[in-house]
């Protein structure tokens, strides 16, 4: 990774037609917005739209409206910064475009040496999310081309400089390998190395041709694994299980807190992350692992989780029978707290027992009928 040549953010402001901040943008927005003349330039570094905008943009996001700093949020250089993208790209281009649309709020300027000391962290959290979710780094569903491994090491023998002393019933052999291997993949091919392998039928494969010595290259870069039909990613499977709210029972007690919490749980795991092993010294204000809040926590990988889990029709008995007794539970504690033995306003009320009339019942129930009426707290 090199690092940029030009500012991190360039801090140009945007105004609604009233005047009114909408958002922070790049000079390459202010420039598009002007060019269709849909803005008007206020100063080098800001226009105002012309138009009514139909959002409120961010306007009640203070992190968006701030003037951000072009210095490394780890030890505030200002050399050598480059994007360094809190939740990496191989996880957060699986996710919904709900999320990802926040996405410059996880991208924050570090230098290239804070960069490279904390990607040996980032490392490490990957090969545990692999550990727990299954997830190879290097994807799932690679298939394996023998045939072409098989026939690129046979064209590398005949184009090395020492193919003359290869004995010439080997290299006829290895020439056999190499036609018909390109034979049966001709379409992997460029059009000039396919022209080629159809005249092979009617002549012999010749190691002093350039053509041919050009069909041999290529099938020496020829990739022998290449992703297969149900190739998943490192990064689509972890995102895909917890979207779907899929536990197993080998993960550790963090990794099931975040397929409970959904993606946005992903999210917030890989800020505290950052924050936990970079310790950032200089992050912008309102940059906080949990924006926007817990408001977006409960989403669909959520709403599958509990009907999942909870919401099973041998545990509705068992619902029933809580609820019952805590709904008991609180009506005696009401009417404990109710009695007349209980002092609550020791100024206006002392004595509350003294309030009790000889024909007013202070139990639960009259059985035998001997009082008139039940007796009610009417004051503290």
């Amino acid at each position: 990774m090199q690092a940029r040549s030009k500012a991190v953010y360039e801090n140009c402001t945007v105004l609604d037609i009233s005047g009114n901040l909408l958002f922070r943008a790049s000079r390459k927005r202010l420039d598009w917005y002007l060019s269709r003349d849909l803005a008007t330039l206020i100063d080098d570094h800001t226009i105002q739209l012309k138009f009514a905008n139909r959002g409120t943009g961010r306007s009640n996001e203070p992190f968006y409206l701030q003037d951000m700093r072009n210095a490394c949020v780890v030890c505030g250089t200002t050399d050598g910064l480059t994007m360094h993208h809190v939740v990496p790209h191989q996880y957060r281009q699986y996710m919904s475009t709900d999320i990802k649309s926040r996405s410059s709020f996880d991208l924050l300027p570090v230098c290239m040496r804070c960069h490279d000391q904390y990607e040996r962290h980032a490392t490490s959290f990957k090969k545990h999310l692999e550990k727990c979710f299954q997830a190879p780094l290097e994807g799932r569903g690679w298939v394996e081309r023998r045939d072409i491994g098989q026939a690129g090491r046979a064209a590398a023998a005949l184009l090395s400089q020492h193919a003359d002393k290869i004995p010439e019933a080997r290299r006829a052999e290895l020439r056999r390998t190499v036609q018909a291997v390109a034979e049966a993949r001709i379409l992997l091919f460029s059009d000039s190395a396919r022209s080629c392998i159809e005249a092979w039928k009617q002549e012999q494969l010749d190691l002093s041709s350039e053509a041919h010595q050009g069909v041999l290259r290529e099938l020496c870069e020829m990739e022998v694994r290449v992703p297969g039909p149900d190739f998943c990613t490192h990064g689509e499977i972890v995102v895909g299980a917890v979207d779907r709210a899929q536990s197993d029972c080998a993960m550790c007690d963090e990794c099931r807190i975040l397929v409970t919490g959904g993606v946005p749980a992903l999210v917030v795991a890989w800020r505290r992350h950052f924050v936990q092993f970079a310790r950032p010294e200089h992050l912008p204000q309102h940059w906080v692992a949990e924006y926007p809040s817990l408001s977006i926590m409960f989403t669909k990988a959520t709403k599958t989780y509990l009907m999942k889990h909870w919401y099973r029709s041998e545990l509705i008995p068992l619902y029933a029978t809580c609820v019952g007794a805590v709904g008991v539970c609180a009506y005696f504690a009401s009417r404990a707290l109710k009695n007349p033995e209980v002092v609550w306003d020791k100024t206006n009320n002392p004595y509350p027992w003294l309030h009790v009339q000889q024909n007013e019942n202070i139990k639960l129930m009259d059985p035998n009928g001997r009082f008139e009426k039940q007796w009610s707290r009417d004051r503290l």
